[in-house]
């Protein structure tokens, strides 16, 4: 009698380790040209739960995260937890993202945070053009990129900091370096142009380097061209440094005011109305 119960049981035991072995094997999935990859928990009507790590990769472009759902039927992607898209030269960290496969457009909420490496020119020095990176650090409360257009949207509390690009760096000394930015941008929208390599902020935009702080309804930045346009209600005062001391401040009103970021000059257009004080404060 005893007997009878060992080849059932082995087969019980065959099964259910064949069972688990399969919802913790990395299993691979497509969808169009983007492979997902996962440790795949559960698939009930073409909708994938991946935890313990899942990985989508599309041309140049490959998102992890801890945890993730593919829906099949949709093409959209869910992703959660240490969410991280790397791209060349960028990459974009959030708390949550939604992938939308077919519209080739990524949404990313729960502290987003994009760091783009620059190149842009220099001044010419007398020998050549030169040219300098810098870091670029995005952060918001919601962005959207839109492939195809290659561009992004960022909402809610935008900040740009670009601070000097520095090989090597740890994580503790990037952020250390981004307390002494170069450039720092705030608004309440900001719309990015790949192909254009250029910036656009919206609403409430205040711009602040060492010299200047200006303030508008809009901003365009001209990575290309180093210079920043201001529009709307634009309003700026500049600071003029000699040897460690203010030499003068001037406070500007115009329609429209130009900041050579190089230079560090600005030109002002249209019902201009400036004031110069004379200063000598020390830095």
């Amino acid at each position: 009698m005893t007997k009878s119960f060992i080849f059932p049981r082995i087969l019980l035991v065959f099964f259910l380790t064949f069972i688990t072995a399969s919802l913790f094997a990395q299993t691979t999935v497509r969808s169009g040209d983007m492979v997902i990859t996962g440790r795949l928990m559960t698939f009930y009507k073409g909708i994938y739960v991946a935890r313990g790590g899942v990985e989508a990769v599309q041309q140049d472009r490959k998102m992890t995260a801890d945890k993730g759902i593919y829906d099949q039927n949709l093409e959209i992607i869910k992703a959660m937890d240490n969410v991280k898209v790397e791209m060349p030269d960028t990459s974009m960290t959030a708390d949550y993202m939604e992938v939308y496969v077919k519209e080739e457009r990524v949404s990313a909420r729960g502290n987003p945070r994009v760091i783009k490496i620059m190149e842009r020119g220099s001044t010419s020095t007398e020998d050549a053009q030169q040219s300098k990176k810098t870091r670029v650090i995005l952060t918001c409360d919601e962005i959207e990129g839109f492939n195809r257009e290659d561009r992004f949207l960022a909402k809610g509390r935008v900040k740009v900091v670009e601070v000097n690009y520095r090989e090597g760096e740890t994580p503790e000394e990037a952020l250390e370096n981004e307390k002494k930015p170069l450039t720092l941008i705030t608004s309440e929208i900001m719309e990015a142009y790949a192909e254009e390599n250029k910036m656009v902020a919206k609403n409430n935009v205040e711009i602040i380097t060492e010299t200047l702080k200006a303030t508008g309804d809009r901003a365009v930045y001209l990575n290309d061209e180093n210079r920043i346009i201001i529009t709307g209600h634009a309003h700026a005062i500049q600071a003029t440094k000699e040897q460690g001391k203010t030499s003068q401040t001037s406070e500007v009103f115009a329609n429209k005011i130009i900041y050579y970021i190089d230079s560090d000059r600005t030109i002002a257009v249209g019902n201009v109305k400036a004031t110069v004080y004379p200063g000598s404060t020390k830095n």
